[in-house]
């Protein structure tokens, strides 16, 4: 059996199969989280950007994997697992990623290496190549040369192992000691969604069977049926190395499709056209006075309010209307443009030709985007209407407001407060990997004027398990995280944050913020930052500065003695498909000095999917566990869920425990998140749903 594997993977690396299979079926999720058969990988790539979520089971052990498509050929895994049961139990985090050097063709297998478990402790860590074919429509073979865990009989023992505090990378190691092979069959078969699978392994699970005494591996034969329940779900049962069976539930999504294509927004207010105009004539423009943008601006206020947009502020003149505008609806930038524009056209006088609309974020005008009324007339029913609209358009940095701009009666000074459930977790702690509280959070604000304002957040926590966390802190830095046990133990109510905030234009493209008083839970003090962010560049320059002292553990309104100067540089970047990279460097909270990488991709619908890693110059070994803080970040658009339009998000961060290195100071209104949204790069990606 073992020539036969061998002699299979040749064959298809070196030559490829002469049979064409003239129709494939969608590649599958193994028990590791990743493309591949039962418990083994494959060589397929799953469509660009799809994410998938997987939680497999079988002989005491539990594999939970969130997997993203990075690139079409590449992809990468984050996987938590827990092995064997009760005080023999092991918790490991995992990294894995995995190329497809080649596409499958007619003649060619698809191929792809892997790498996993290449960033963590490496009990699941091995090599793989692999090979993939579809041989007929219903039926496709793989066949892989494995290292390391996929190595054989030896489990990877006669590799030389030295992880220290986990999360290091240890390239010695790479595609080096004992291989075996691997590799089975996928058969479509009749029943609609059905698969079944056939493989041999090259685990051994040598490491499992330590912490896992009761495992009894027989047979290195695996079997399995995967069975498709929808488009996003997958479910599987297995019966592996001839002892155990085993279950399988696979979540998918794609941020690139859209949920609720049309959503459930009501109709766009229509454009009204006005009168056409004889040869010579020219409309009326004895309205316009001194007093026209103050009286002009509450119907403008009205109309935009039913189209769930606010207006900020107004500036007419005989032929041209500066509106300043406040959107909290909609998540596509051309779609709060589009809907105030057609608003615009039915509460301006006839005269008026040329609007400019201006977004405004915590007081901060950003683009000036100006639209030609002539033109929203004439391509509102055109079916390439926003192409020809946007060449025509013109996007620029917003200059400063001007003299004669009347604001929204009522709206300086504005007093604001909420009332909302608050969820608070903690994940990857050794002792309980997943902790919860459950709370209520209020919030309140008071803005003076334009970027002036102060706000507050309380917390009560009501119900969970946080202040149960019994790890003390044992780091030789100063404990500005690894203390966040005693916060969680003693505030009980919360005062999160009290602070002022202003925020400014300092010159074009030039951004300000001060702050200062309780910025976050656990530090208060004072910060400034201003960050240079070009309108027509694909670049953002930004520096910040604060001096912080320690907040009294019970979070209200005291101070412990530690203080701390800290700040960065930071450098944006979009980088292509929908990449931005930010690397800020720097001294952090500890006094600890080094930088951190972020890279994330993001859509157009708001998804976004990142990871980042921060290295300072405090040891691997001082740092403590897992050797550096890195980890991943996703946002998830709420109206990709709900179908009608919002700005809302749910943002999750995925790390470990987080040590006292590299720790950054958590502060709110960060002049590149406040501002972004409406770069022109931006506006162009999204402008076909100008009309919507």
């Amino acid at each position: 059996m073992l020539r036969f594997y061998k002699s299979l993977f040749f064959v298809f690396t070196m030559s490829g199969s002469a049979v064409f299979a003239q129709e494939s079926f969608q590649p599958t999720i193994n028990t590791y989280g990743v493309t591949g058969l039962i418990d083994t990988p494959t060589a397929e790539s799953q469509p660009d950007a799809e994410l998938t979520t997987t939680v497999s089971y079988f002989a005491g052990a539990t594999r939970n994997t969130l997997s993203f498509q990075i690139f079409p050929r590449l992809s990468g895994s984050f996987r938590y697992s827990r092995i064997g049961q009760d005080a023999s139990r092991t918790f490991d985090r995992s990294f894995d990623i995995r190329y497809q050097l080649f596409e499958e063709t007619q003649y060619r297998p698809a191929v792809t290496v892997g790498l996993q478990d290449f960033l963590g402790t490496g009990l699941l860590s091995g090599e793989y190549v692999v090979a993939t074919k579809n041989v007929l429509p219903s039926l496709k073979v793989s066949a892989g040369i494995g290292w390391g865990r996929l190595g054989g009989l030896s489990g990877g023992s006669n590799r030389t192992v030295n992880f220290g505090q986990g999360g290091t990378v240890d390239t010695g190691n790479f595609f080096r000691g004992d291989t075996d092979f691997f590799g089975g069959i996928e058969w479509r078969t009749p029943i609609k969604g059905l698969n079944l699978k056939v493989e041999r392994s090259s685990d051994f699970y040598v490491r499992d069977t330590i912490t896992n005494p009761s495992f009894t591996r027989n047979s290195q034969i695996n079997f399995g049926l995967d069975y498709k329940v929808s488009e996003s779900i997958r479910l599987s049962a297995n019966y592996l190395y001839g002892s155990e069976f085993g279950l399988q539930a696979t979540f998918s999504l794609n941020p690139k499709e859209n949920a609720n294509a049309s959503g459930l927004d009501l109709a766009p207010l229509p454009v009204l056209k006005r009168p056409t105009l004889k040869l010579g004539q020219n409309y009326d423009t004895s309205w316009a006075t001194s007093q026209s943008s103050s009286a002009l601006r509450k119907p403008v206020a009205d109309i935009l309010k039913v189209s769930k947009i606010e207006l900020e502020a107004i500036k007419v003149t005989a032929t041209t209307a500066t509106v300043y505008i406040k959107n909290q609806t909609y998540e596509f930038e051309a779609q709060a443009i589009g809907r105030t524009a057609r608003a615009l056209s039915r509460a301006l006088p006839a005269s008026i030709e040329t609007f400019v609309i201006v977004p405004v974020s915590e007081g901060l005008p950003l683009k000036a985007i100006t639209l030609n009324r002539s033109h929203i007339e004439k391509y509102e029913h055109d079916p390439a209407g926003s192409e020809r609209l946007l060449v025509r358009s013109k996007i620029r940095d917003a200059g400063p407001v001007e003299e004669g701009t009347a604001y929204k009666e009522g709206l300086y000074p504005k007093f604001r407060w909420s009332l909302k459930p608050a969820v608070r977790t903690s994940f990857f702690d050794p002792d309980d990997p997943i902790r919860l509280e459950l709370g209520a959070r209020a919030r309140a604000s008071y803005t003076f004027s334009p970027g002036l304002s102060v706000s507050t957040s309380v917390l009560k926590p009501l119900v969970g398990n946080l202040d149960n966390i019994t790890r003390l802190p044992n780091s030789s830095l100063p404990n500005v995280r690894s203390n966040s046990a005693e916060f969680f133990r003693q505030g009980d109510p919360v005062l999160e944050r009290l602070s002022a905030d202003y925020l400014f234009k300092v010159a074009p493209d030039i951004y300000g913020r001060a702050s200062a008083g309780y910025l976050e839970s656990e530090f208060g003090g004072v910060s400034g930052e201003v960050l240079w962010r070009p309108h027509d560049r694909a670049f953002a320059i930004g520096a910040e500065l604060n001096y912080v002292k320690q907040r009294n553990f019970d979070q209200r309104f005291g101070f412990q003695d530690y203080s701390v100067a800290t700040g960065h540089v930071s450098l944006y970047r979009d980088l292509w498909g929908g990449f931005i990279g930010q690397l800020d460097a720097g001294r952090y909270l500890a006094g600890d000095y080094g930088g951190t990488l972020s890279v994330k991709r993001t859509f157009t619908n708001g998804w976004e999917i990142g990871a980042f890693m921060t290295l300072t110059d405090v040891p691997f070994s001082e740092f403590g566990e897992g050797s550096f803080d890195k980890g991943l970040t996703l946002s998830i658009p709420l109206a990709n869920i709900l179908g009608n339009s919002s700005r809302r998000t749910s943002d999750i961060t995925i790390r470990p425990v987080q040590r006292d290195g590299g720790a950054r100071l958590k502060v709110s209104n960060r002049l590149f998140d406040v501002t972004s949204g409406y770069d022109k790069a931006d506006i162009d990606a999204s402008f076909g749903r100008f009309w919507r």
